[in-house]
């Protein structure tokens, strides 16, 4: 119980009270807010000039946004506006409506209560009760996961999109089929690199009544934005694929190399291959070599598992984790771990002693390591004869990254480890 206490305590530290100090004014969603109302009024929502044109007046305006919209650099230096996708602004844009004074405390409340749900959720995907000693460890260490107190502090979506997610599986397991796959849609939507690795699992165990459905829904919603675009003439295409391409490409944020000042808050794996290969080509087909070998091994435990409500979260657990890895994450994308948590907590016979390597491996996801070791270096508090070796920013500043690498290893052993077990009474981790 003093565990549950003090991750509470962090997580509404970290989380909420920071979220209502500092970012219900000015947040991740801002962005993806002013979008969705431009979606709404027939404007581009991916121009920076439209972006300026409806910036709310009772949100933060900073200097910076006239200069850098005015010689083309606000999408490369900042991420303005984002690349989210038509389905994403669809979504929004009835809370885009209202004052973003009402919005973002909406936001900021959707949120918390998502949350809620999502640890009875996983309490229900574990079969354990918040009143026994392994429910509450499991609540608590979800609590203590700093990829969600980033997410809820900063407002970023993929908190409610892992959310969502989580709740959409506990749905499926209880058969809600048409809620699980408004839920699945709904994340997917928002944004398709977490919500599709869902709904291509449950591809694979060929759940199609879920899948049918969550597609439809997603080509409604889809259509609707594309069609309300195309006869409203609104031009968007092209900016679209600009800001996407210069996220990826040539944009500071999702930038791997030295020329982002916190790439070391991405955790896929470039960030720590860069300093090895001091190319970007070869860093990325590394990355995404990697990425191809390890969703074949998955491919090869997940074809010879029953298919067993017992293996969902590790199959999951394993398939986001490498999800993660050859493209763009960054730190609050591993709030992921929620679902390798709850494999953890049910853990039993020869993949028990996995889990406890698991529970060890996600121990660097309490806090956002990289950020701080990024802070302290700025700061001039880590000597500089350290900064300047390659292994200091290999293996100590991306050290996330290579927790998530072995995590990934770990996952795969025990997928080949618990095919033996499948339809077995469950003894639950001690």
């Amino acid at each position: 119980m003093f565990l549950l206490i003090l991750a509470a305590a962090e997580f509404a530290v970290r989380g909420p009270m920071r979220a209502i100090r500092f970012g219900l004014h000015y947040n991740d969603f801002l962005s993806p807010y002013i979008q969705g109302k431009a979606l709404a009024h027939r404007q581009d929502p991916y121009s920076s000039e439209t972006l300026l044109r409806l910036w709310p007046a009772d949100a933060p305006n900073f200097t910076f946004l006239p200069k850098e919209e005015a010689n083309g650099t606000l999408v490369a230096n900042r991420g303005f506006p984002t690349a989210y996708p038509v389905t994403a602004l669809v979504l929004l844009a009835p809370l885009s409506l209202l004052p973003w004074s009402i919005a973002s405390p909406l936001w900021f409340g959707a949120n918390l209560l998502l949350f809620v749900t999502m640890l009875r959720a996983l309490l229900g995907l574990a079969g354990l009760s918040w009143r026994e000693p392994k429910g509450i460890l499991l609540i608590a260490s979800a609590l203590a996961l700093a990829p969600f107190h980033t997410c809820i502090a900063a407002g970023n979506p993929t908190a409610i999109v892992v959310e969502l997610s989580v709740i959409g599986l506990w749905q499926a397991r209880q058969d809600w089929i048409v809620m699980a796959a408004i839920l699945f849609a709904l994340s997917a939507g928002l944004k398709p690199q977490i919500g599709l690795v869902f709904l291509f699992y449950y591809l694979l165990r060929r759940h199609w009544r879920l899948i049918v459905t969550a597609t439809i829904l997603l080509a409604l919603v889809c259509g609707a934005g594309i069609l309300w675009l195309a006869i409203t003439h609104t031009p968007w295409l092209e900016n679209y694929l600009r800001d996407n391409r210069i996220l990826l490409e040539t944009g500071i944020l999702g930038n791997f190399t030295a020329i982002n000042p916190i790439r070391f808050g991405l955790i896929n794996l470039q960030v720590a291959l860069y300093p090895l290969t001091s190319s970007v080509e070869s860093t990325n087909l590394a990355a995404r070599v990697t990425g191809i070998i390890l969703l074949i091994c998955w491919l090869f435990g997940f074809a010879r598992t029953k298919n067993h409500e017992d293996c969902e979260t590790l199959e999951l657990g394993a398939l986001a984790v490498i999800s993660l890895l050859p493209i763009y994450h960054r730190f609050y994308d591993a709030s992921l771990l929620a679902l390798v948590l709850c494999w953890a907590f049910v853990s039993r016979g020869k993949t028990c002693k996995l889990a406890i390597a698991a529970l060890f491996l996600m121990t660097p996801f309490l806090l956002p390591g990289g950020t701080i070791l990024e802070t302290l270096q700025v700061g001039g508090h880590i000597p500089a004869s350290l900064v300047n070796h390659a292994w200091w920013q290999v293996f100590v500043m991306a050290h996330q990254v290579w927790a998530l690498l072995l995590l990934s290893f770990l996952l795969l052993g025990a997928m080949f480890s618990q095919r033996h077990l499948a339809g077995q009474k469950p003894d639950a981790l001690g």
